[in-house]
């Protein structure tokens, strides 16, 4: 057996914390802040590295998570994205990956730290315009739904037609608020069914430790009363044209937790996790 050590390949050396940064904020702040000291943002990165660099950003955002403060990561973006418009081609492959890393995979990311990277492009007059318009939508749909923040209240139109807002529900003390976004689609049928006929769940509605608004997002749907049979009698039932544009709905049916202040615990989740808050 060789007794040869495997070595870990990156795309630049990563920053060591020296000993003085005794605790873990400190050393995460500093490997943070100098991440990218040893990476040559100026010359371009080529397309056989985009591994190499996936693996760096990863890492990057782990070392946020793991104690990094937050306003040290956002400086330590604005400051990445400063330097990398030396070279376009750079700038707008770390905002991609920002992108599909932090928008797309992890939905209990800080959102101000994603809105940081889109900032970045939508600040950048050089970047085309469609571009710019496309992260200047996300930032909007963000901040109307940021986690641990207020979630946008928004009006529908509820199954008895009248107009109603979000904050007119009363959580009744329950500690936990959820909000179902659907469409009025055949997927969206389903997983209605397999969160309303599920037994832990439907016991902590009824025990009023949780409410369920069911929001179509769109028009209301034609068969709007035959299709309501469906739904369970606890549940508030509407719909909402303004919702798909306002607020950050990344899959369907979305899925939100919110707090008896209406704040953002958890967002763009399926009926599973919602399954699983109920039955751990």
């Amino acid at each position: 057996m060789s007794n040869a050590v495997c070595q870990v390949t990156t795309l630049f050396e990563y920053p060591v914390a020296p000993d003085t940064c005794t605790t873990i904020e400190s050393r995460c702040n500093y490997s943070v802040q100098h991440f990218w000291d040893k990476c040559e943002l100026t010359k371009p990165f080529a397309q056989e590295n985009d591994s190499l660099l996936m693996e760096a950003m990863l890492t990057y955002f782990e070392i946020m998570k793991a104690g990094a403060n937050v306003n040290v990561s956002l400086g330590s973006v604005r400051n990445l994205m400063f330097k990398s418009q030396a070279n376009h081609d750079n700038f707008l492959k770390l905002a991609s990956m920002a992108e599909f890393i932090l928008f797309y995979h992890d939905t209990d990311v800080v959102d101000d730290l994603y809105i940081t990277f889109a900032q970045s492009v939508v600040d950048a007059n050089w970047v085309k315009k469609e571009l710019r318009n496309h992260y200047s939508e996300q930032i909007k749909r963000l901040n109307t739904s940021k986690l641990g923040e207020p979630l946008l209240d928004f009006e529908y139109t509820s199954i008895t037609g009248a107009r109603r807002h979000l904050t007119d529900n009363r959580t009744d003390g329950a500690t936990l608020y959820v909000v179902m976004f659907s469409d009025s689609g055949t997927g969206s049928s389903i997983e209605r069914m397999r969160l309303s006929t599920d037994i832990a769940f439907s016991q902590f509605v009824d025990q009023g430790r949780i409410k369920v608004i069911n929001i179509v997002a769109g028009d209301i749907p034609k068969q709007w009363d035959a299709d309501s049979q469906g739904y369970s009698k606890q549940w508030e039932v509407g719909a909402s044209k303004e919702v798909s544009g306002k607020l950050d709905m990344r899959i369907m049916p979305c899925l939100y937790v919110l707090d008896e202040e209406f704040r953002v615990i958890a967002k763009n989740k399926t009926v599973d996790y919602m399954k699983s808050m109920v039955s751990n």
